[in-house]
């Protein structure tokens, strides 16, 4: 039994579906309130709790060999905290897995940087990332380079968050939603993006699914044992080559208004006070305005994995390169 933290966020939900489609028995642990109906599918086993509920997670992890945990706060609401979830959930589900013997535990944390300890979202995954190397667990960490379905829709086109990618962006927090009305039909309307830093910043831009296939790829393999990895996708791209893209596809220019990452690191503190929702929102866009250069090529082949290029990536799906302004 394959046991899968966070099994409605949009990455959580693209690994219970190839799992199940695989024949991979799954147990998907989700909240009561939450939007399951899309996990009700042969093979899928529902695992109602709360990583804030000790009952609950140590009744999901008996009986499962592996746990893959993408569990993430980035928007708190309610009554939820970066505190609940990430500190004390984690920490109770880590030690679970030790006492239940887990044979593997697959951590999707996120990118490094020189600011951390300043960003609840990045300062949790090192802190949990230094649970699992403290536990007796044989874990596998994988730092993703930054989602195409979730960051090119915030510089400005919320087309390409389709299936379960949309997750991220139809969170039923008002700041979001907001954000996202505002800025999500800039690229093919306007000719606009709106891009976090400057335009010559480079990531390893990867598609979700290729995500859930690097995590899925490592089920199993001891050479991904107590090891951290960095991953992206086939090609380490800036801004100016991802609006590059665009303007090829949709064939007019892409105007690109930057926002300096000075602008993110104040507007986080102004929002602290207030709202710890909001000020993550700035802080996420103050640290992925750095570099994530990663070149995951070689274990994509070990893997046997065929990566997603942006271009790619925008081509496919009904009207992925259409010009909607038109």
């Amino acid at each position: 039994m394959i046991l899968v933290v966070g099994a409605t966020g949009q990455l959580g939900t693209a690994v219970v579906r190839r799992l199940a489609a695989a024949g991979q028995p799954v147990r998907a642990f989700v909240r009561v309130g939450s939007r399951h109906e899309h996990l009700r599918m042969p093979g899928v086993e529902l695992g109602f709790g709360d990583l804030r509920d000790a009952a609950s997670v140590e009744a999901a992890c008996r009986g499962a060999r592996v746990v893959i945990a993408t569990a993430n706060v980035i928007v708190p609401e309610g009554r939820t905290s970066f505190e609940a979830v990430e500190g004390q959930g984690y920490a109770h589900l880590i030690a679970t897995c030790e006492r239940e013997r887990i044979g593997q535990f697959i951590f999707v944390s996120m990118p490094q940087t020189a600011h951390d300890a300043a960003v609840p979202a990045f300062r949790y995954k090192r802190l949990n990332e230094q649970r699992l190397q403290s536990s007796t667990l044989p874990y596998t960490v994988l730092r993703p380079s930054l989602f195409m379905d979730d960051w090119f829709a915030f510089i400005g086109d919320a087309s390409v968050a389709r299936g379960a990618a949309a997750a991220t962006i139809e969170r039923r927090y008002w700041f979001l939603q907001v954000f996202i009305n505002a800025v999500g039909g800039l690229i093919r309307q306007h000719g606009i993006a709106l891009l976090p830093g400057s335009r010559r910043v480079r990531h390893a831009f990867i598609a979700l699914d290729d995500v859930a296939g690097f995590i899925i790829g490592s089920i199993g393999r001891e050479d991904m044992r107590g090891a951290i990895f960095e991953i992206g996708g086939p090609q380490v791209l800036s801004w100016d080559d991802v609006l590059a893209i665009y303007a090829r596809l949709l064939g007019k220019p892409i105007r690109a208004i930057s926002m300096p990452r000075r602008a993110y690191r104040v507007l986080r503190a102004l929002l602290a006070p207030f709202s710890e929702s909001a000020s993550g929102i700035m802080g996420l866009n103050w640290l992925v305005a750095c570099d994530t250069p990663y070149d995951a090529n070689a274990l994509a082949l070990r893997l046997g994995l065929q990566l997603t290029s942006a271009e790619q990536f925008l081509q496919r799906g009904d009207g992925a390169s259409r010009d909607t302004s038109r």
